[in-house]
């Protein structure tokens, strides 16, 4: 259990206790992983990461079908080599102009879910 100082009107100060629930980053983002392969498949513990990828050549990351509808994740392009993110056979990545690879090093793209097995791609992607 986490103690919380708060102001309360009038200068007096109260106490909160709260319990937390696991460990959480901005955004609820869970935790993070760094990946040095130049393919990787997501999977549902994928769920809410940054996913930090470090490789100087092209990176393909694949969506499976049957991810949880709740599935979220941040890709990090930290090496040279560009992130492409594919779907499976079943699986619809929209982006915008069709833009489905990180930009340039350091850019940083969010995959969101939209629906059973549909995601949009958006940030710093380019076709």
């Amino acid at each position: 259990m986490s103690t919380v100082q708060i102001a309360v009107t009038g200068g007096e100060s109260s106490q909160v206790v709260a319990s937390t629930v696991g460990i959480q980053g901005p955004a609820g983002v869970s935790s993070y992983a760094t990946v040095s392969g130049t393919s990787y498949a997501l999977s549902n513990v994928d769920r809410s990461k940054i996913l930090v990828f470090t490789a100087s050549g092209a990176t393909t990351v694949t969506v499976p079908s049957g991810l949880s509808t709740l599935f979220d994740v941040m890709i990090v392009q930290s090496g040279l080599g560009q992130v492409t993110v594919s779907g499976v056979s079943g699986v619809t990545i929209n982006a915008a102009l069709s833009a489905t690879k990180t930009a340039y090093q350091y850019a940083v793209a969010t995959l969101l879910p939209i629906g059973t097995n549909a995601f949009i791609l958006s940030g710093e992607v380019t076709a």
